[in-house]
Order: C-alpha cells, then sequence, then structure tokens
C-alpha cells in the first residue's frame, strides 16, 4: 500500500520592516521561529502573517499550554476574542498566562523559584494574578498602569510583600503618544507620576530626566506604581519589579543594565532571561507534568 506524505503548512508571510523596527535580528528571527512552530508543531494554518493563528484557532487556544487550566483562566479573563492576546504568537500578550498559571497550581515551587532571584526571601505567596491594576485608579497612578503579572507573597519576617512583573518578548520602548494622560503627566512635573518618585526615594537625585524618556518610561511607571501601593496601603512592606525577557531582546538586556544605575538600591528591580527562569524552573521542578511544560517552554519561546 502506498502511504502518501502528508503536506506541511506554509511557514506564512514574514514582516518585511522587522530588521528596520530591531536592527539586532532578533524581532525577525522570533517570528520565523514562531510561524515554524505554528506550521510544524501545531500544524495549522496562519493568518496575514505566519506568527498568527486564525480566529478558529486562536478561540481553540493553541497559543496557549494545553494543560494547567490554562486556556480557561484566559476565558475567564478575557471573554471575548483579542486577536493579540488569543491570535498573535508574537506579541507577549499571552506569555504571562503560559508562564505564570501553572505556578499559580503549586505555589510552592513558584517559592522556590521566585526565592532563586529573591535572595530566599518569600516565605509563602498568597496570591497571583495576571494583567492587574490596583483599583481604584485615582489612589495610585491615576492612569490604569498595570502589571503583567502581579503576585502578594508573605516575606520571612512577617510583612507583606508585592512582587509586579513585566513580561517582554521582541518589544523594545514605545513612543509617548500625544495628548494621552500619561503624556501629561510627563509634562507636569507636579503630577503624581514625580509626587511617587520624590517620595519613593529609591532613584538618584539625577534621574528623573532620564526617566521620562522613552527608553526607560515603562520601566519607570510599573516601578513607580508599585511604590504607589506601597505608599497608599500600609499592609505592603517591600516591593520588587521583575522584567522577563528573552537573552536575544538585547535591547532589554542593556536597557535593564542602564535602569539599575539609576537606582539607590538595585535590589528592588531584577531582569531576568527566559533562558535563566527555565533554568531554575528545571532546577526545582517537582514532576512530570511540569517537565512537560518546561519542555513547552523551550520549544515555544527560546530562539537559537
Amino acid at each position: 500500500m502506498q502511504i502518501q506524505n502528508r503536506m506541511k503548512k506554509e511557514i506564512g508571510k514574514q514582516y518585511e520592516k522587522d530588521d528596520i523596527m530591531d536592527s539586532t535580528g532578533f524581532r525577525s528571527k522570533a517570528r520565523m521561529h514562531q510561524s515554524t512552530y505554528r506550521a510544524n508543531v501545531l500544524d495549522v494554518d496562519f493568518d496575514e502573517y505566519g506568527n498568527r493563528l486564525t480566529k478558529e484557532d486562536g478561540l481553540s487556544g493553541l497559543n496557549f499550554y494545553n494543560g494547567f487550566d490554562i486556556f480557561k483562566a484566559v476565558r475567564s479573563r478575557y471573554k471575548k476574542y483579542k486577536k493579540g492576546l488569543y491570535s498573535d504568537m508574537l506579541r507577549s500578550e499571552h506569555i504571562p498566562f503560559n508562564l505564570f498559571i501553572p505556578l499559580e497550581k503549586d505555589k510552592q515551587y513558584c517559592i522556590e523559584i521566585l526565592n532563586v532571584f529573591l535572595g530566599e526571601s518569600i516565605l509563602s505567596v498568597d496570591e497571583i494574578k495576571i494583567e492587574y491594576a490596583p483599583s481604584p485608579a485615582k489612589k495610585y497612578l491615576k492612569d490604569k498602569t498595570s502589571f503583567d503579572v502581579y503576585i502578594e507573597y508573605t516575606h520571612i519576617d512577617g510583612k507583606k510583600g508585592i512582587i509586579g512583573i513585566e513580561v517582554k518578548y521582541t518589544e523594545h520602548e514605545y513612543a509617548l503618544k500625544e495628548k494621552s494622560k500619561e503624556a501629561r503627566y510627563i509634562d507636569d512635573l507636579e503630577s503624581v507620576y514625580y509626587d511617587v518618585t520624590k517620595k519613593s526615594e529609591i532613584y538618584h537625585y539625577d534621574a528623573i530626566e532620564k526617566l521620562k524618556t522613552n527608553l526607560y518610561r515603562q520601566i519607570w511607571r510599573n516601578h513607580i506604581l508599585g511604590e504607589s501601593i506601597l505608599q497608599e496601603d500600609n499592609k505592603f512592606g517591600y516591593f520588587t519589579l521583575l522584567t522577563i525577557f528573552p537573552k536575544g531582546n538585547t535591547h532589554f538586556v542593556e536597557t535593564s543594565k542602564k535602569y539599575i544605575e539609576l537606582l539607590n538600591n538595585n535590589k528592588n528591580f531584577i531582569p531576568i532571561t527566559y533562558e535563566e527562569f527555565i533554568q531554575v524552573a528545571q532546577e526545582h521542578c517537582p514532576n512530570e507534568n511540569y517537565n512537560n511544560w518546561i519542555n513547552y517552554l523551550i520549544k515555544r519561546y527560546i530562539v537559537e
């Protein structure tokens, strides 16, 4: 009997301006990586570009790891279809779910991973939220700034602490939108941004002019969001900002180093590469289910 070879799915169209947007070449490599994963591993068609799932496949959860009820958490948080979240395999929007919903299911494992980066300071992880903005916004930064991942924990000294996490993939900095609330606050030295920054006392005295530039502004806003929570909610004694990105995203590798130089205490900002995160997850892996998850993360996101 003659066996016919199954037709492989097309890799799909790539974006011709990737190398203009990212001269290091990482963005184009990552897009090809996601396009190849979709075609060869997921074995499904693309929508416009090779890294985009069709709406049907997006709604079936193919942008997420098939385990730990990850897609159930996505559907609970975002009931309506969002193209960037459900179908764009290159954007980082979906990645916090794939990284942290599994850790929400086993908080002891989460503690063991985080303690490697936070110096064994965590006694218990009490709550994990994806895409979290503290409410009411007017009590904090007044602009609905959010964390990709928000973690409340108990410190070994008994005090409560917060970890804010930003997850990147190919993203760099973004331009300031004219006439936006963010732009108004940046231009107003009496705004809540500067008020929280001054009260926090975490930056060198001459850092402000650098913090408000495109290069640092998003990190700064997320950092002072956490500081605003400390200033408004007395139950919290600690805040740490983590930024997680691939080592191939050299923009964030270098920006993180430069940002640390603006801080009085570099312990409350911790940059972590995907490779470092995955290595620690492997070292503390509790069982085969999590080993399968780790192998997925490697295959899905690590660009050689």
